[in-house]
């Protein structure tokens, strides 16, 4: 229905532009747009799309609350997924930075207590 709207409008603005008799024609056509957008069965069908509008925008809203809402808790859940990640990434690179800043000397036995460990024996 849209597409024939459009087709037929733009027919009549391609008419009105490229006509010669200008003023004339101009008129013909806004009067049949008059007469056309006054038509009865124009009228109803109007006002029939109006209700329907009006019966399904809160359904409509209401589909579009509830996938925000969806939207809004997966982005959260990929935030904390990727803090996560990211804390664990630090972890790891703290780790390994302990590791390699660490006296070459030191042996750490976990069975040991630490005031039992002494430098490493080469």
């Amino acid at each position: 229905m849209r597409a024939r709207i459009a087709l037929v409008a733009g027919i009549g603005i391609g008419y009105v532009l490229g006509a010669r008799a200008g003023r004339e024609s101009y008129e013909k056509i806004k009067t049949q747009a008059t007469n056309v957008w006054h038509d009865p069965k124009v009228q109803e069908g109007i006002k029939a799309t109006e209700e329907t509008i009006k019966e399904k925008a809160p359904v409509v809203a209401e589909k579009a609350k509830e996938a925000a809402a969806t939207a809004a808790d997966k982005t959260k859940a990929k935030v904390e997924e990727v803090k996560e990640t990211r804390a664990e990434h630090k972890v790891e690179k703290a780790a390994e930075k302990a590791v390699k800043d660490a006296p070459a000397d030191v042996i750490s036995d976990p069975a040991t207590a630490p005031e039992a460990e002494g430098p490493a024996v080469s």
